[in-house]
């Protein structure tokens, strides 16, 4: 018999109902309880999709109800400080929305927490579940396209917190998730742009090296080349290309295709609910776990401090403030 994980929800926004989603169809939970400060938008979510269990106070929730998992879909200002209060109410994982924190602090005491506590912690970088990602990491590490030496990424229209977050981690994923030794980067912003409550940035790129000296370059923002989490993978037989524009999820090409693109067999897709699961039966990580987040952030926070420095910033990371945040604060505008 299947154990069942009761599971609740921390904010109702539009984001929320991928997680709600994920939930309904998994036979191994059971969608428990629900929180919003707004009481009517509480309402209406609870009868979409049957939720008794309906709080304005995510305290009270986890002190009356018995849950196992908990999604985090508040605004981005309160993911950090949600999810470590969360950790110390004896649930088993958090699956907390992208960006993961505000500054590499609150991501840093996020990660410490849900160690201490004994709980799970995933970020939403979904994208890492899509089969064209899975296929091209396997690809990579089969030596499909030879050794790789660089990767090119470009988001277009999106800022590096909100959409980019993605594109930078899909480019640590394909590539096994290894470490970055340093980062250079630039961004512009027009006027004072802000998004979901946070500062935000209008262009911005980054170059970043590899621990073995692989090179890579993420575009985001108004001005980029066409693409979203649009991936290109440079080897030295082949390349790979992620999502093109007008093109297929992903194809390739090597000497042994005659130079001709190749779409290759996909293989099944999960989701990170399901991997929460099987993350807490099997005793492992998380495919987006904390530190996988942490990474990608401290990426981010990179480019700004590089921005912000006007050099070249190696990581680890030491500035555990929002560099952008700090711009901003020096008088920035």
């Amino acid at each position: 018999m299947l154990k069942t994980y009761n599971v609740a929800i921390v904010g109702c926004g539009g984001i929320s109902h991928m997680h709600a989603g994920w939930y309904v169809n998994e036979p191994r939970v059971s969608l428990t309880a629900i929180s919003d400060i707004d009481s009517e938008r509480l309402k209406v979510y609870g009868e979409q999709y049957g939720i008794k269990g309906q709080y304005t106070d995510y305290i009270e929730m986890l002190e009356t109800e018995d849950i196992d998992l908990v999604s985090v879909c508040t605004r981005p200002k309160l993911h950090a400080p949600v999810a470590i209060e969360v950790a110390k109410l004896g649930v088993k994982g958090i699956l907390s929305e992208k960006p993961m924190a505000e500054n590499l602090g609150q991501a840093r005491e996020m990660l410490e927490t849900c160690s201490q506590h004994g709980v799970k912690l995933a970020i939403d970088h979904q994208v890492r579940f899509s089969a064209p990602y899975q296929a091209a990491r396997q690809m990579i590490v089969d030596g499909v396209i030879g050794d790789l030496f660089r990767i090119h990424g470009v988001c277009g229209g999106g800022d590096l917190k909100d959409n980019a977050t993605h594109t930078v981690d899909l480019m640590r994923y394909v590539y096994g998730d290894r470490s970055v030794n340093w980062v250079i980067g630039q961004i512009e912003r027009i006027g004072t742009p802000t998004k979901y409550d946070l500062h935000s940035e209008d262009f911005s790129i980054g170059y970043f090296k590899f621990e073995d000296n692989v090179r890579a370059i993420i575009e985001s923002g108004s001005d980029t080349a066409p693409g979203y989490h649009h991936i290109y993978c440079y080897g030295t037989e082949g390349e790979i290309e992620l999502a093109a524009p007008g093109g297929p999820s992903i194809r390739y090409r090597t000497s042994g295709s005659g130079g001709d693109w190749v779409t290759p067999e996909l293989p099944s897709e999960s989701n990170p609910v399901r991997d929460m699961i099987e993350a807490i039966e099997e005793g492992r990580e998380h495919r987006s776990s904390g530190h996988q987040g942490y990474a990608t952030h401290e990426l981010l926070m990179a480019i700004y401090e590089s921005s912000r420095k006007r050099r070249r910033i190696h990581l680890p990371l030491e500035e555990m403030e929002s560099p952008l945040t700090l711009m901003v604060e020096d008088g920035w505008i």
